[in-house]
């Protein structure tokens, strides 16, 4: 199956088990390792207790993150041929003219092998360190904009902007090779999906259902002959929790745990509504985890039933996964992230789960 897998890259200390994880990774034949961008982890400090999960023993709180471009740096020294992405960072925290210096230093490290991904950024990473989450869409698109003007600039450059203005900015640093580092969306609503069309080289959703899926990848489409531009080298991608478990049972006690549960909360309402589920809030994006109390994180918990982590992550046995990953790549999905989620249902699965990782891999590539 034509059909690249990528894993998550290890997002916390010891810094050198993180490379030695991609190292095993790339022996391993996984294409890609992938890290997010956090400031605030998705987990309610309220929450992150012993009571609720065995994780708060080992790790003092839910937020604990490894800067992405950081550790794609470090890891590209230390790989040959897997590719190295961020899933999904911003231009409200990074400059786009820093953003765009900083991507093509890592692709210089990485041979060829970085992948930009973008998102418009969500209010727990940005409103309280004090910065303006206002206009994060419009933000977005500039920034492109402005990274490849700069990209492909040859001297100075002005650019006049509603969210970003440059004057006489320059940017010296040529591309590794002189191919620019691909640039992918994480793209649900119709702004977005535009943007993607008419500005990006790969596609990064969470997951949605398949025909979902299609229909947003032909708004894609659709877009970019807009502007008469050639797609032939584009990557639909999917961004997937996966719940991994050896049987039907475990399965289900996984899906009903408190820190999995939570997680189904960046589904947005619209869907909540089509499970028949009424939405514990209206809109993720303005969820400041750090600042929820533990009632109403509890709330919320028991507010998402477990028909809603069977929705939106891939759920059961390996071979089971794999049937479900060939579902979307029938609709054109071309590079699935697997986002091992396993262990915060049940730490004790954690090394379990990550074989379990290799054997879905396996079934896909050989498919």
């Amino acid at each position: 199956m034509d059909i690249e897998i990528g894993v998550p890259g290890q997002i916390m200390p010891p810094a050198d088990k993180a490379i030695d994880m991609a190292k095993r990774n790339e022996a391993a034949g996984f294409d890609a390792i992938w890290w997010p961008c956090h400031l605030m982890g998705w987990h309610s400090d309220s929450v992150w207790t012993e009571d609720i999960t065995p994780l708060a023993k080992y790790q003092k709180n839910p937020h604990v993150y490894f800067d992405p471009l950081v550790m794609m740096g470090a890891v590209a020294t230390h790989t040959e041929t897997i590719k190295l992405g961020v899933v999904v960072t911003d231009l409200i925290r990074r400059h786009p003219a820093v953003a765009a210096e900083m991507m093509l230093t890592i692709d210089h490290l990485a041979k060829g092998r970085a992948i930009f991904g973008l998102g418009s950024g969500e209010a727990m990473n940005v409103t309280p360190y004090g910065m303006d989450f206002s206009s994060p869409v419009g933000k977005l698109s500039e920034g492109i904009e402005v990274i490849r003007r700069l990209w492909r600039a040859d001297g100075p450059i002005d650019y006049e902007g509603k969210y970003f203005q440059l004057k006489d900015a320059v940017l010296g640093l040529d591309p590794y090779q002189g191919k620019e580092p691909e640039i992918w969306t994480a793209a649900h609503g119709p702004k977005m999906l535009a943007i993607t069309g008419r500005q990006a080289d790969g596609w990064l959703p969470t997951k949605l259902d398949t025909e979902i899926y299609k229909e947003s990848l032909s708004k894609i489409h659709t877009a970019a002959k807009e502007v008469d531009r050639d797609l032939d080298h584009f990557t639909p991608g999917l961004l997937a929790y996966v719940l991994v478990a050896p049987d039907e049972e475990t399965l289900r006690r996984l899906q009903e745990q408190p820190l999995i549960r939570a997680l189904m909360v960046m589904l947005p309402p619209e869907i909540f509504r089509k499970l028949g589920v009424e939405p514990p809030v209206e809109g993720f994006h303005g969820i400041i985890p750090a600042a929820v109390d533990r009632a109403e994180a509890l709330h919320i918990i028991d507010a998402i039933p477990p028909k809603v982590v069977d929705y939106y992550c891939f759920c059961g046995t390996p071979e089971q996964i794999a049937e479900q990953i060939s579902e979307y790549h029938k609709v054109g999905l071309r590079h699935v992230i697997m986002w091992n989620i396993t262990a915060f249902g049940d730490p004790s699965l954690a090394g379990w789960s990550f074989k379990a990782l290799d054997q879905i891999k396996d079934y896909l590539h050989n498919a």
